[in-house]
């Protein structure tokens, strides 16, 4: 309930044009849209120049919002719709066309799994965005720009024993964080940090 004010407040400065809210929104949806738009694509970079200029149809549109869920549902109907029509212009390899088949018909099934999954997604950043300072660096580092530990170690000017205690307190945290929400999450969570089957069951998730 205590969100509520702020969501008003953000869609209020919204619809005003206040540059202050489209940044909150960017901060919010930009990267999960970004993951929901590489993953019916398969390339990063029409991805986000997709993002990019579905935000900037949400901006001439914002006087028509009144919940942040409103926006969310628009931006992506907003980018399915535009990968859809980019693998439609793009049918220049049997690649385009498998992945024109998923967006279209029978296959509507995958566009909504990867929507839910990069929702996930965002909520597991969030929580690795909430880590204590040290146990997300190390935790981004290693897993999410694939850095060895040796690496790390010496980015950081910490001992490889460091490292590691950090990551698996990172872990831990997150495990702690997310154990109230749904399987999902848990396997995914599994999945962005490259865990080993051992690590999985120490996380009471199926390897």
């Amino acid at each position: 309930m205590r969100s509520l004010p702020l969501e008003n407040d953000i869609i209020v400065s919204f619809k005003k044009g206040g540059p202050d809210a489209l940044q909150s929104l960017l901060k919010q949806f930009y990267n999960p849209l970004c993951l929901f738009a590489e993953r019916l694509l398969a390339d990063r970079a029409a991805a986000e120049d997709i993002v990019g200029e579905s935000f900037i149809k949400l901006w001439h549109k914002r006087t028509d919002f009144e919940t942040l869920q409103n926006i969310k549902a628009f931006m992506y109907i907003t980018v399915r719709n535009a990968c859809l029509n980019y693998l439609k212009q793009a049918k220049r390899d049997s690649l385009s066309k498998k992945q024109l088949a998923y967006l279209t018909g029978e296959k509507e099934e995958f566009v909504l799994n990867e929507m839910i999954r990069a929702e996930v997604l965002r909520e597991i950043m969030h929580e690795i965005n909430n880590l204590p300072e040290q146990c997300g660096k190390v935790l981004k580092l290693g897993y999410l720009e694939g850095l060895k530990n040796q690496e790390i170690a010496t980015l950081l000017n910490i001992s490889v024993h460091t490292v590691k205690n950090q990551k698996a307190r990172a872990i831990q945290l997150l495990k702690l964080r997310l154990r109230n929400r749904d399987l999902m999450t848990f396997l995914l969570l599994c999945t962005l940090l490259r865990v080993t089957s051992d690590s999985c069951q120490n996380m009471n998730l199926p390897a």
